[in-house]
């Protein structure tokens, strides 16, 4: 009994902890501007496309959506290079293969992202690395990790062309836009593939 109350004291205590002392694992990896041609006929397309998220208007996506059907798949050589220097930053990229995939959001005023985690192991939704382009944003920094108990750190890293990488496990949120300056962003993951893909 004693050890029992012990254990719900220490279990108490862990979900009572400090925000100075949530520090989600995160690094910037460049910032690599797009033209605005290829910004705008993203925008255009998201806006006029059937691209809404899930049965409410969050934010529009392509997440759902065959690669090929995709408004963003222009951008596919772009991301190729991108996530192969990735790979290349932290020494992943001579010593395993990898697959990678990614989805573009375009937020207007009030749109926001719930709490989410990109990691599902066993699932079609598998990653190891996740990542965020920031291609054209507010000055408002929307983006933010979260340990869904009250905790959050907001990364200094949104500025238009900012990618931000780390690991898929960590939950993180958008805020409700507050601005009538669409936020375009692109997201994606990367997954290890195990040696019998090789």
């Amino acid at each position: 009994e004693a050890s029992s109350k012990m254990s719900r004291k220490i279990h108490s205590q862990d979900l009572n902890y400090s925000t100075h002392n949530f520090k989600p694992p995160y690094w910037f990896h460049d910032n690599i501007k797009f033209s605005d041609d290829d910004i705008n006929k993203l925008k255009y397309s998201l806006l006029n496309g059937h691209y809404s998220n899930h049965d409410i208007e969050e934010h529009k996506t392509s997440f759902k959506y065959n690669f090929e059907n995709r408004p963003d798949k222009f951008l596919n050589l772009y991301y190729e290079n991108i996530v192969e220097n990735i790979t290349k930053n932290i020494g992943a990229f001579h010593l395993s293969r990898y697959k990678y995939t990614y989805w573009s959001q375009l937020y207007k005023r009030n749109s926001f992202h719930k709490a989410h985690g990109h990691f599902s192991k066993g699932t079609d939704f598998d990653a190891d690395i996740s990542w965020v382009h920031f291609l054209d944003v507010p000055e408002q920094k929307c983006f933010r990790f979260t340990d869904t108990i009250g905790n959050t750190l907001t990364p200094d890293e949104q500025s238009s062309g900012d990618i931000i990488c780390f690991p898929s496990w960590v939950w993180h949120e958008v805020v409700p836009l507050k601005t009538d300056y669409q936020r375009l962003v692109v997201a994606g993951n990367i997954v290890s593939l195990p040696f019998d893909w090789w």
